[in-house]
């Protein structure tokens, strides 16, 4: 790995430090070809609320995570800066939609419904299980859920799955998945501590840096999740493919590992990036 050519983790300051944590521009503002006044900067949309891979470090304004790594690397081999715009989930695939955001470099999935609005390229292999609190029953699986009070943020992919779970409880004569969305992964995390909910299935690496970091949290059991964490684009943008360029040069010159090693998960590290590749 080439550690001295590529000081990606000094580059966060450089490249996507100048970051406003309230979104600057509507759809009104830009042109759907590219949300940024300027071709030498790219925007890129992300939920700062989830831990390990888009976050706030403790100054309150400073991008960090493992996305905020693979952008400063991204931006040294693209040669063009990738400045991060807050935005609540649900909210980041219109913005792509529409022009606001020139990619989403966040903790979302690559799915073919998604596909038929966004294209992706994927660049992490998916890993989940819950968040519960301590002295909490087990929860083995998705199967495990019925009649508990589960929380996600809103749009996410685990909607559809708990919905298609609480419709087998309902036929096997149990009660449904009690199921309710918040505006992100925050307030997912206050409705659990405070007894709103009981269950957050979410990443397993977000779930472990938040368990870490709050009193009486914990990870239970685990979900099958065949999906890749993806890279997401306007339809048919010519970042696409400069994206898979970039990240195939990041594998091959040993700067992909050393972020995910950082950040704990070499596991998840895919052999190459992928097109629109999901399974689901």
């Amino acid at each position: 790995m080439n550690t001295i050519r590529r000081g990606y983790r000094a580059a966060v300051i450089t490249a996507v430090s100048a970051i406003a944590l309230t979104a600057c521009a509507t759809a009104d503002d830009t042109t759907s070809d590219s949300a940024s006044d300027s071709g030498d900067v790219i925007v890129a949309a992300a939920d700062p609320s989830l831990l390990p891979y888009n976050f706030i470090g403790d100054d309150g304004s400073t991008w960090e995570g493992l996305n905020v790594d693979l952008a400063a690397a991204l931006s040294e081999e693209l040669g063009q800066t990738i400045e991060f715009e807050s935005a609540s989930f649900d909210t980041i695939i219109p913005g792509l939609a529409s022009g606001r955001y020139d990619i989403a470099l966040t903790g979302m999935f690559d799915t073919k419904e998604r596909q038929e609005t966004v294209d992706f390229v994927d660049y992490l292999r998916a890993d989940n299980n819950f968040l519960t609190r301590e002295g909490y029953r087990e929860i083995a699986d998705l199967t495990d859920l019925c009649g508990e009070k589960v929380g996600i943020p809103g749009g996410a992919l685990e909607g559809q799955w708990l919905a298609s779970e609480s419709d087998t409880c309902v036929a096997d004569g149990n009660e449904p998945i009690d199921v309710s969305e918040f505006a992100d992964l925050d307030a997912v995390v206050l409705a659990l501590t405070s007894g709103r909910i009981d269950v957050a299935p979410n990443d397993s690496a977000a779930n472990a840096y938040i368990a870490k970091g709050t009193d009486g949290l914990v990870v239970s059991g685990s979900y099958e999740n065949e999906g890749y964490f993806a890279v997401g684009f306007p339809k048919d943008s010519d970042l696409t493919e400069k994206f898979e360029a970039a990240f195939t040069a990041l594998i091959e010159d040993g700067t992909y590992a050393e972020i995910l090693e950082t950040w704990g998960i070499p596991g998840r590290a895919l052999d190459a990036p992928i097109i629109n590749g999901s399974p689901f």
